[in-house]
């Protein structure tokens, strides 16, 4: 049998008190999100290229990358690059530095796959096209390749940035000082897990919300435009 308890008054002043607070920490999840998926997505373009370069000793090796980065949970590979790696090779990186490395390394075995298909949908003839007019292979990837291929990666990249956005809350347990850790530090200290949480879910849906809907902008633009 479940029992409410209906005597239960929320403080949300531990909530409005702390605003600032509270905004200043999403400014961290956002930002630690955003260069870690940059880093990603520089990976992964370069390991797709690799990928589709049509040179079977790349194959396997980036195959073989993708399924690890892909299996690892976010939570290890941060535990792992921040404890770990110091332990073995004597590199302390900071918090910060160590969930960004994850997020990147995590997030690149997404993208990988990500540009690698919209790669493969634009037509080979396009290739021998670029080529045959005089561009080397590195202009026509830039001019002709390329920028087709954005048109096409730009919705399931949205929805991998938004997941790597959610996945970066998880830094709080290596302290970088998030949202996540000020509500941890809010609990601790007045036990308002409902007021505090609460506050961090409505922020993170918010900025859910904002960045689909520039994704959204951003791809009608993009369809409009070709």
């Amino acid at each position: 049998m479940i029992f409410l308890d209906v005597s239960y008054q929320p403080d949300w002043s531990v909530v409005f008190d702390r605003w600032r607070l509270f905004l200043e920490g999403a400014w961290v999840d956002v930002w630690v999100a955003s260069v870690g998926f940059g880093l990603a997505c520089i990976i992964g373009l370069a390991n797709a290229v690799l990928r589709t370069s049509g040179v079977p000793v790349f194959n396997v090796p980036s195959f073989l990358y993708v399924q690890v980065m892909r299996g690892v949970p976010l939570y290890v590979m941060v535990v792992w690059v921040y404890f770990g790696i110091a332990n073995v090779i004597g590199v302390n990186f900071t918090s910060f530095q160590a969930v960004i490395i994850a997020l990147a390394l995590t997030g690149s075995g997404y993208t990988t796959e990500i540009f690698r298909a919209g790669l493969g949908a634009i037509d080979r003839g396009q290739m021998e096209a670029a080529r045959s007019i005089g561009l080397n292979r590195a202009r026509t990837y830039a001019h002709v390749i390329l920028p087709q291929a954005f048109r096409i990666v730009v919705p399931p990249l949205g929805n991998t940035f938004v997941g790597l956005f959610k996945g970066a809350t998880i830094m709080s347990v290596i302290a970088v000082p998030d949202m996540i850790f000020l509500a941890n530090e809010l609990n601790v200290t007045y036990f308002t897990p409902f007021e505090v949480f609460t506050a961090v879910a409505v922020i993170l849906v918010a900025l859910v919300f904002f960045f689909s809907a520039i994704v959204y902008v951003l791809e009608r633009r993009l369809k409009v435009a070709t």
